[in-house]
């Protein structure tokens, strides 16, 4: 599986996650339904992002951990394998060497005061 789409699962599984306990959460309480929509928004992002912090960190000590975000495997960006280090060898350096000189921060500037 390509790195893009493995970390597009693991990117939508925890909002999935979350938006399903969201909604668990409210059901059967007795709110008005515009209060329960803001209810299910908010439980979502918190469960969400707590979802997928628990299983990262409990992924770096149990690597089997990563199943719940979708895919076991982390895309190569999140790894500290050699392709990742390939990735980033890879980047051309610039050669900023040509660029223009900018003027010296002590000279003022136009007035655009009115």
């Amino acid at each position: 599986m390509n790195t893009l789409a493995l970390s597009l699962i693991r990117t939508y599984a925890p909002i999935l996650v979350g938006a399903f306990a969201s909604w668990l959460l409210t059901v059967g309480l007795d709110i008005d339904s515009e209060t329960q929509a803001g209810l299910v928004i908010f439980l979502t992002g918190l469960l969400q992002a707590v979802y997928y912090t628990v299983v990262r960190l409990a992924e770096q000590r149990f690597p089997g951990v990563g199943v719940l975000l979708g895919a076991a495997k982390s895309p190569d960006a999140y790894s500290k394998g050699e392709e990742a280090a390939q990735v980033h060898a890879d980047v051309a350096e610039v050669d900023v060497s040509d660029e223009v000189e900018l003027p010296p921060m002590d000279v003022p500037g136009p007035d655009h005061r009115a």
